[in-house]
């Protein structure tokens, strides 16, 4: 029986369209997603776990995106005929597309979950990587993946003075200034880029032409994700966290970390302050357990405490 496609096309400026399709490719995934743009092709994938491995205490995301010889057409020339590892623009994309999907899963979710973005069409003209978080995203939107929002990436230059939404490969040739930025529908994630010289008012204007953007391609991911009818996000089980004693240490630490992180203090110092913070918290807990004398607190309480006034 042939899969039944859907598809979301989205003019991103200058009549370039952007083409988001699923139900084809990797049907077997939690999530599938090819991207489009001219002769550019991206597919993504996401698989995660449904439940946690025991003792799992972080959560165990991995992102790959992946530019493959076969997308230009060309065969690797070694004995082996295999694509060697990941090269450091390979890494520093998925890095890109990690650090703005990471902080958008629930905190207490600790499910493995692995993302892969390959290419398997290129085109000289288009530059893919501004495509691959878009690609990720609608991926996770299209699944039960336990995501909390949408997101969405794109590259801003400056080109002769006008700046431009992807530029194409030659563009970017005679651009002097270049950012990544990454966002959700209200919230700006991550920002990172280059420029021979800008000022602030340049920066500004450069986030909002993204996000307004950012915003066309959210809005078609939603679109995506409501022509397959994707059901809610899975449940998932959750680690038993004493509530009474988070709630006490937020309580004693809220005031003091506000302050420490508001000062405009050296790494280092803020760094010490945050670890006396944390001593002086667990003595003050220590206290109000009534633990005999040289008892100590639990491992789990010592965790509780560390990351709600360290990190």
């Amino acid at each position: 029986m042939l899969a039944q496609k859907f598809s979301k096309t989205f003019d991103i400026g200058d009549g370039r369209e952007v083409t988001i399709e699923s139900g084809r490719l990797a049907r077997q995934a939690d999530g599938s997603v090819s991207v489009r743009m001219g002769n550019s092709i991206l597919l993504a994938t996401v698989v995660a776990t449904e439940e946690p491995k025991p003792g799992q205490e972080f959560f165990p995301l991995s992102v790959d995106y992946m530019e493959k010889f076969a997308s230009a057409g060309r065969i690797p020339g070694s004995f082996f005929k295999r694509e060697g590892r990941l090269s450091d623009y390979e890494i520093l994309i998925s890095r890109l597309i990690d650090r703005a999907l990471r902080p958008l899963f629930p905190e207490d979710y600790f499910c493995e979950v692995q993302v892969i973005i390959t290419l398997i069409s290129s085109d000289p003209e288009v530059m893919p990587d501004a495509l691959a978080c878009l690609a990720a995203s609608a991926a996770l939107a299209v699944s039960t993946v336990p995501i909390q929002e949408i997101i969405s990436e794109v590259r801003v230059s400056r080109i002769d003075g006008q700046f431009k939404i992807n530029p194409t490969r030659s563009e970017m040739a005679k651009s002097d200034m270049d950012f990544i930025i990454a966002a959700t529908e209200k919230n700006i994630m991550m920002v990172e880029g280059e420029a021979k010289e800008c000022s602030e008012e340049d920066i500004v204007k450069a986030l909002e032409i993204a996000h307004k953007a950012i915003r066309i391609q959210i809005k078609a991911q939603q679109e995506l994700r409501d022509m397959i009818g994707v059901g809610p996000k899975r449940d998932y089980p959750k680690p038993e966290v004493n509530e009474t004693l988070r709630s006490r240490v937020n309580e004693l630490a809220k005031e003091r970390m506000g302050q420490d992180s508001r000062a405009n203090l050296p790494k280092a110092e803020r760094k010490e302050r945050y670890k006396k913070l944390f001593e002086d918290i667990k003595e003050t807990i220590t206290k109000e357990a009534n633990l005999p004398e040289g008892e100590e607190l639990d491992d789990a309480t010592k965790k509780l405490i560390k990351k709600n006034t360290m990190g």
